[in-house]
């Protein structure tokens, strides 16, 4: 089979070329060691979902670990209306889960339980699940965002939690560990902006350490990348240069490194008559990128344009040219930060990476009813040749 760049879904090895992410791997799995429970909260196409699959097949390999990984994003709105319904419903997408792993015993413990609707149901059943495993049981739940403004699912995370608690005081049996993987931390979600709403913090995934491990991709990580593309397309490249660059550009954000590498590889490379990666390539595919439509660029936008603080913060980094400094508790700041649109760099607040730099000025100047000129063209020539 032959591999390609993805820019949809889960990256797999044998099908997809990917970046060398084993040492992210390493510092998530120290955490699951420890027993830890916390959220991989980062922007959208981020590699959450890659990362929970590849810690799923590393866990598969130790006879310690049963790793049991899911996905909440197919339960729709009326479930969480009802115990009744998404008790059972939590229920069914473990049994489906592990039975395709083959774990049948546990598989047919859940069919014995399928009349469980309550809580303190779901609390005994899961001690007797674990306790039946012998194993450290890790849970890992994608797509939280899809049921965190749910109160049903609130009250699911706060029974992990009591059983966390009473676990630590020996007094009952847990899962070893628990992930949740989304866009926002669910520690934070019911953060507010605007002054009119009241601000909450309340969680019930207060026990959840913090997840300090870098997600986005450096030059050193994309390099195995660009090694193993070469490779197997005969293709050409000076690789530490579009290593740099793919990061000079993307400030190594997962989706973008693999857009621009495919741009080239699949827009750029077959009108030409050498199959050899020039510095003018990764400019042209810069060039593309933010022309096209792609889910991502959608999410950006929709994000900006359902939030007009942020939209105003962020139009005064662009356009006006403003200097904010970094505070992570200032509210639009940890927004930005969220959907991937602001970074830190040196106590300053700026645009994530320069392709979302370029977009999202050309996004907001299309807006602008009578621009200014002079003002709009601030430093946008240089983007594309201070580098070369």
């Amino acid at each position: 089979m032959t591999k390609t760049f993805n820019i949809t879904g889960t990256c797999i090895p044998e099908r997809h070329f990917m970046a060398d992410i084993s040492g992210k791997l390493d510092e998530i799995l120290e955490m699951i060691s420890r027993g830890d429970y916390f959220t991989i909260n980062r922007p959208r196409q981020y590699g959450k979902t890659t990362v929970i699959y590849s810690l799923e097949q590393r866990l598969r390999k130790d006879n310690n670990y049963l790793a049991i990984d899911i996905s909440f994003e197919g339960i729709d709105t009326p479930t969480y209306e009802k115990q009744e319904r998404f008790i059972p419903t939590i229920l069914n997408i473990l049994n489906r889960r592990l039975k395709f792993m083959k774990e049948r015993e546990l598989a047919a413990m859940i069919e014995a339980n399928n009349k469980i609707t309550d809580f303190d149901g779901l609390n005994a059943f899961f001690t007797d699940l674990i306790m039946e495993s012998g194993r450290k049981v890790v849970l890992l739940i994608d797509e939280v965002d899809k049921s965190a403004n749910n109160q049903l699912f609130l009250d699911f995370l706060g029974m992990l939690r009591a059983k966390y608690l009473k676990r630590n005081e020996g007094k009952d049996y847990s899962f070893f560990s628990v992930i949740l993987a989304g866009v926002h931390d669910i520690k934070t979600l019911k953060a507010k902006i605007r002054p009119d709403e009241k601000r909450t913090y309340n969680s019930p995934w207060n026990i959840a350490v913090d997840f300090e491990v870098e997600l986005s991709l450096s030059p050193g990580e994309i390099t195995p990348m660009l090694e193993d593309y070469t490779a197997e397309r005969k293709v050409k490249m000076d690789i530490p240069f579009f290593a740099k660059y793919l990061h000079y550009f993307t400030s190594g954000y997962p989706f973008l490194v693999s857009y621009l590498c495919k741009i080239i590889d699949e827009k750029i490379l077959p009108h030409k008559k050498h199959k050899t990666w020039k510095p003018k390539d990764l400019v042209d595919a810069f060039k593309i990128a933010i022309t096209e439509d792609n889910t991502n660029f959608d999410a950006l936008i929709k994000n900006l344009e359902n939030n007009p603080d942020l939209y105003e913060f962020v139009f005064k980094i662009i356009i006006n040219g403003n200097y904010f400094s970094y505070n992570p508790h200032n509210l639009l700041i940890r927004m930005g930060k969220t959907y991937g649109i602001l970074k830190r760099e040196q106590g300053r607040t700026i645009i994530h990476n320069r392709v979302y730099e370029q977009f999202l000025y050309n996004h907001i100047y299309s807006r602008l009813k009578n621009p200014d000129e002079n003002r709009v063209e601030m430093g946008r020539k240089d983007i594309f040749t201070a580098w070369l």
